[in-house]
């Protein structure tokens, strides 16, 4: 000790110390702002990882000013020397250009939401319902736009507060899952904590086996499994064209500009070069193809030059990163996204799914040509029957449309609501279907006891039955909206055929032969037999017994709709669902020229629509469709 007192006594000491504390302070800073700097937006997105695409999309997204850090690392010193340790094997991949492409996703390693959402987003907040407005432009001459508008129904908070409700009463209550693909698109096990009770839900068409419920990992719904491309956005080529028409970036008045735009977007090219250039041959188009070309030039370019900036932003072949490259959860239309577990397939042991509903999460979308005022959406949801609550009711509520539904829906576009009906929904299962064996009850952390072998898949209807499903759409569902409830008089064969072929005036079936009333009686007593299941009614491809003439639209085709259509929901002030039926321009909008079937106009008489042409009208218009629709 005294030496020690004797060494510090020295005026050396006193010498030496101020420098040793300047030198700490100094490696302090030096290893703080060391620190910082790896944890800057640009470090992580241009230095360290091949993130050129996420860092392009990341630029332009709602947290630009959240800094990487604090989404992948979150805080916390040992959160941040695991990701830099995690950090160094990735930058050995960059620096080797070994890394996969597309980057995988989710990313594996990513703390949990409450971590790092949670910082800044309080879960217990209760959101207030958000008006939306979704612009769509039509790939015609005048590039008509369209709005869909709808309330979007965020919710939140407790139900101690009286709240829990809405998109984000999946954060309140504990929803579990198995996901059997990386991307967790493939769900095929739910349980959630409802009302006190612990339900589970199984896909009735691909059971998970006691081996598989032990494999899989359970996962705890976060903000993630919903939010899962918050920042990494890469929209599709109809989203952003529309998008860049709705802001005038784009000019509605180039004709065809959407049409042309999503196809150059959309078509397969080796590299972003070629791309480009195939984009840039937009303006030859136009020189070539529009009257109109010299005073649009200013406009063709800067189409080229919008639609070259989105596709830098969205098409990434070095990265083999595209539009369709990560799913985007939030939705429906893109990806499976809400269907991955609402999608009617999903039930519980005693039968009911997972809830199938148009409007939990949103009201139902009502979509108006641009120029016409909003619709008046209610801000409370009015009260339904006791059938509207059934868990299936999206799927069901088509199989019971009857006169008493014009009760509460007078709405222009209830029944032939295009953003439903006349669209392809390939993630969600409109049939409603039953447990083909007792559904499992275990958690898979527990044992869980043997299952019953399903019992054998009956065989699907017969041609006599699709043969009748057709005639029936044609000749008798205009007035019979419920098939099976023609059993009972079906069954007595001899009494069916003599109403059929000798009844009221009104009847239009006349006349049918024996085989077609065979074919009927076996579709109706089917439909009973099988409650709740809908055949789809075939949209001829062709026009039967059409001869060489092309009904004219303004003598034939025009009249018809008017008379039928455009004295209530489709006239020039309402248009419901886009379709006028006053002009050319407005029945254009809903026809495909050529395809009969692929036009939403036949889509919608075919369905169950409640003001129905007669089969002759249908067959006119056919006929006109087929012909390519001409302004004849």
């Amino acid at each position: 000790m005294q030496r020690v007192f004797s060494w510090l006594s020295r005026r050396r000491w006193f010498i030496s110390l101020p420098l040793v504390i300047l030198a700490g302070v100094g490696v302090y800073l030096g290893i703080a702002a060391l620190l910082d700097w790896a944890n800057s937006t640009e470090f992580c997105g241009t230095l360290c990882h091949a993130m050129t695409p996420e860092y392009t999309a990341y630029q332009t997204s709602f947290h630009a000013r959240v800094r990487c850090a604090e989404c992948h690392v979150g805080p916390g010193l040992l959160a941040e020397v695991e990701a830099k340790w995690q950090g160094l094997r990735e930058l050995w991949l960059y620096l080797t250009n070994t890394y996969e492409r597309p980057i995988p996703s989710p990313v594996e390693n990513l703390r949990p939401a409450r971590d790092t959402c949670e910082q800044c987003h309080w879960p217990e907040v209760f959101y207030q319902d958000r008006a939306v407005t979704i612009p769509h432009f039509e790939d015609d001459l005048s590039n008509t736009r369209n709005n869909t508008y709808m309330l979007v129904k965020i919710g939140g908070g407790t139900h101690r507060q009286g709240q829990g409700r809405g998109i984000h009463w999946h954060i309140e209550n504990r929803v579990e899952y198995i996901a059997t693909d990386p991307q967790r698109q493939h769900i095929p096990w739910v349980r959630a904590q409802l009302n006190g009770q612990t339900v589970t839900f199984v896909d009735v068409t691909e059971p998970l086996s006691e081996e598989q419920l032990a494999r899989y990992e359970v996962r705890t719904m976060d903000c993630i499994d919903c939010h899962n491309r918050a920042t990494h956005i890469f929209r599709s080529a109809e989203e952003a064209v529309d998008q860049a028409l709705a802001n005038g970036l784009l000019s509605t008045e180039l004709p065809y500009l959407r049409k042309k735009a999503v196809e150059v977007m959309k078509a397969t090219y080796p590299d972003q070069k070629t791309a480009l250039e195939a984009i840039a041959a937009l303006e030859e188009y136009y020189r070539q193809n529009d009257p109109r070309y010299p005073e649009h030039r200013e406009l063709i370019a800067q189409a080229v030059q919008v639609l070259q900036n989105i596709y830098r932003s969205s098409h990434f072949p070095d990265y083999r990163v595209y539009p369709e490259t990560y799913p985007d959860n939030i939705g429906h239309s893109q990806s499976p996204g809400c269907f991955r577990c609402h999608d009617g397939k999903h039930l519980a042991a005693d039968g009911s799914s997972i809830r199938l509903h148009c409007n939990i999460c949103h009201t139902i979308p009502q979509t108006l040509p641009a120029g016409q005022p909003a619709p008046a959406i209610p801000l409370q949801s009015p009260e339904q029957p006791a059938s509207h609550l059934a868990s299936n009711w999206m799927a069901e509520h088509r199989t019971v449309v009857d006169a008493s539904c014009a009760s509460c829906h007078e709405m222009p576009t209830f029944c032939a609501n295009p953003n439903c009906h006349g669209r392809s929904w390939p993630y969600v299962n409109l049939k409603v279907v039953s447990p083909p064996f007792p559904l499992p009850t275990p958690v898979p952390a527990g044992p869980t006891p043997t299952l019953p072998p399903p019992t054998p898949v009956p065989a699907g209807p017969s041609e006599a039955v699709l043969r009748g499903a057709s005639l029936y759409g044609q000749k008798c569902l205009s007035c019979h909206a419920r098939p099976e409830r023609l059993a009972k008089e079906a069954s007595e064969r001899q009494e069916f055929a003599r109403v059929i072929l000798n009844g009221k005036e009104t009847m239009p079936a006349f006349p049918l032969t024996e085989a077609q009333i065979d074919d009927l009686i076996a579709y109706v007593t089917w439909a009973r037999d099988h409650p709740g299941e809908m055949l789809p009614t075939p949209v001829p491809t062709s026009v039967p017994g059409g001869g060489p003439t092309v009904p004219s639209f303004s003598n034939d085709i025009l009249p018809l709709l008017q008379k039928n259509c455009g004295a209530t929901c489709h006239s020039a002030t309402t248009a419901s669902g886009g379709f006028r039926a006053v002009d050319y321009a407005g029945v254009r909008a809903v026809v495909l020229p050529g395809n009969p079937a692929g036009s939403r106009l036949v889509q919608v008489q075919q369905g169950s629509h409640p003001v129905r042409l007669t089969e002759a009208e249908l067959q006119q218009v056919m006929a006109w469709i087929l012909a390519g629709a001409p302004d004849n």
